[in-house]
């Protein structure tokens, strides 16, 4: 080949190579172009958010929950600031070792150490664990000084839950505690605020919602050590909605004492007297050793614990409720930070069960206070009327069964006025049977019974009003004329809650409206369905309940209120927690106070005030106390004075 045929050669190799790698390069220029484009045009926020992630934490930040008042702009439930320990494993580094130093500026036990590397083994690295609560300003100030030499931990201010109250009002407020796996399950959005509390009962569950508010969120600007440079606020946290209920805490706390003292009186814990009797007594030591603080001299003189039972005042025009007491009590505020395991068993193995709300989910046979249910239910049928008379003798005879009345003599003739006025069993045994049990279950359901009452209060109980469908599909037998009888002094199958007594009594003293109860405080009266009774029943019914305070052999004429209260009428209930037999009748039984505790009858008492313009009613549950005369009605009458002196600016 000759040179100039090399040379052309060359240059064809030569703009061959050069075309590829031009090629080559505008490939990778393209590429690297294309590339460029996606990383700062295209992935432009995407990109961006993941170095704010190496210079930001971003953190959601909790709301300011609401407040709770009663009806009186006093505070129930608020909020008070707080500072909290603080690990994030992932910038701790070596996490047992970091404890082990805090372990030496302060207190830290065991079993907190303990929670805080199983919740670090559990929970993401980045994820803040609380190591202590509520930290004390020496404790603070420890803290503040060694904090350069403590990489991962910081102390933050938050605010937690506090109920001024206490006790008395743990049944109404309920109260918050940490989220559970279950709500963090059910609502994963929660997942970033792993402090937050929620409300678990009463109010603060109802209201749920309401109270909490929306979170915000903030950024904040992190060094290479995780260390908090500066904090940017992205959105603002909304406060949750305060809350004003219609409860008044002057009545609440008389309510709660005149029912936890019943007709005894307080005994000095110190006394040695009560020492010696808690001492000897192993039912008032279980009651000391889980918290309770009040002893008493029962009019035998013995020792004893604390009544245990409910108390329901309701507005009978709005449905506010003024004062609900359950008792024993517990002080909610124990639940607001990690409750310690002492406090739990003192709850939990009290022997009267102080969390129960008995209110809304304690059920009783109502007794003679159901009396109203069957005679209005025979009023408006036209079975009876106000001239209707039977006669008792002490007792009725059913086929091969035998039926008593209270009194073991009798009440001779009565009408529903009197047999009302003096609680006449033998009366009402008759008139139910000519009645039936579904017209009696028709006008319960009315005034209330069978049925949640919608209180905002969540996991009410509705009792039991019983019929033959219900004893067929329940048990499988069919209704008898017998369990007739029994049902017509609120007994057999009957069951009640406070709540029901209480909302039963406020419509038979409007005798308007169906009233719905309510602990909101409301700005006005809603308009509530029609009751749909025959006005003249009611009068009936409401006449034989004045009786009952104002007649001299009403069973509750020593508990009328004065007549510058305009008095109050009512009925009276005693309930056999254990049945009586024929033998023991007829040897003539012990009296209620003679009995052990649990053996005693329940002492029942519904009732209103003012009698001419009704204003509230009220129902008193006093378990195991005895006689609904004796015990549960001078309760009611006692709590109804303290709310017509305060309406009247007499207190």
């Amino acid at each position: 080949m000759n040179k100039k045929a090399r040379e052309k050669e060359f240059r064809r190799v030569m703009t061959r190579r050069s075309l590829l790698l031009g090629g080559m390069q505008l490939g990778i220029a393209s590429f690297l172009g294309l590339r460029l484009y996606q990383l700062q045009v295209a992935q432009n926020s995407q990109y961006r958010r993941l170095s704010d992630r190496n210079q930001f934490d971003v953190k959601i930040v909790a709301p300011q929950r609401g407040r709770v008042f009663d009806r009186k702009m006093r505070l129930l439930a608020g909020n008070a600031e707080s500072y909290q320990l603080r690990v994030t494993p992932l910038h701790a580094k070596d996490l047992p070792q970091m404890l082990d130093d805090l372990s030496t500026i302060i207190e830290l036990k065991p079993r907190e150490r303990e929670e805080v590397i199983a919740a670090a083994v559990k929970n993401p690295s980045f994820r803040p664990i609380v190591v202590r609560g509520n930290l004390t300003q020496r404790e603070l100030a420890r803290l503040a000084v060694r904090s350069a030499y403590l990489p991962g931990v910081t102390f933050e201010k938050v605010l937690r839950r506090i109920y001024p109250q206490g006790a008395l009002t743990g049944h109404v407020t309920g109260y918050v505690s940490p989220l559970t796996s279950r709500e963090l399950d059910l609502n994963p959005a929660l997942q970033q605020l792993p402090d937050l509390a929620t409300g678990k009962i009463g109010v603060e569950s109802a209201l749920e919602s309401q109270l909490r508010g929306k979170p915000g969120s903030e950024r904040v600007e992190v060094n290479a050590r995780g260390r908090p440079i500066r904090v940017l606020r992205d959105f603002e946290p909304s406060a949750g909605q305060d809350v004003r209920l219609a409860l008044d805490i002057g009545v609440q706390l008389e309510a709660a004492e005149v029912l936890r003292r019943g007709r005894s009186q307080t005994v000095n814990l110190s006394l040695p007297e009560a020492q010696g009797a808690i001492a000897g007594n192993a039912e008032l030591k279980s009651h000391i050793a889980a918290g309770d603080n009040l002893v008493l001299r029962d009019p035998k003189g013995n020792i004893t614990p604390a009544e245990s039972g409910a108390v329901v005042v309701m507005d009978v025009r709005s449905g506010e409720i003024v004062s609900l007491v359950s008792a024993p009590m517990y002080d909610p505020n124990i639940f607001t930070e990690k409750l310690l395991t002492r406090d739990w068993r003192r709850l939990n193995d009290h022997p009267r069960t102080p969390l129960l709300n008995r209110v809304t989910t304690g059920m009783y046979a109502p007794g003679s206070t159901f009396k109203m249910v069957v005679a209005l239910a025979a009023l408006e049928a036209g079975i009876i009327n106000e001239r209707t008379s039977f006669f008792c003798k002490g007792d009725m005879e059913l086929g091969n069964a035998t039926f008593h009345c209270w009194q073991k003599l009798g009440h001779g003739t009565v009408n529903v006025l009197r047999a009302l006025e003096q609680s006449c069993d033998v009366f009402f045994y008759e008139v139910a049977l000519k009645t039936g049990i579904q017209r009696i279950k028709n006008m319960a359901l009315r005034l209330g019974f069978g049925a949640e009452t919608g209180i905002d209060i969540p996991g009410e109980k509705t009792g039991i009003i019983p019929s033959h469908d219900w004893k067929l599909a329940t048990h499988g037998v069919a209704w008898t004329p017998g369990e007739t009888v029994v049902a017509s002094i609120g007994q057999g199958y009957v069951l009640a809650t406070p709540i029901q007594l209480a909302l039963m009594t406020a419509r038979i003293a409007n005798g308007q409206f169906a009233v719905e109860p309510s602990l909101l405080a409301r700005s006005k009266t809603p308009e509530f369905a029609p009751l749909d009774i025959p006005e003249s029943a009611l009068r009936i019914v409401r006449r034989g309940m004045k009786m009952v305070t104002h007649s001299g052999r009403g069973t509750a004429r020593n508990y009328n209120l004065g007549a510058e209260f305009g008095g109050m009428a009512g009925k009276t209930g005693t309930v056999q927690v254990k049945r009586i037999t024929k033998e023991q009748r007829e040897a003539g039984i012990v009296k209620n106070i003679d009995r052990p505790w649990k053996e005693r009858d329940h002492a029942l008492f519904v009732g209103y005030a003012p009698v001419t313009d009704p204003r509230y009613a009220i129902s008193v549950v006093v378990e195991h106390g005895g006689s609904g005369s004796s015990m549960a009605a001078p309760i009611a009458r006692k709590i109804l004075e303290k709310i017509l002196r305060s309406d009247r600016g007499l207190v």
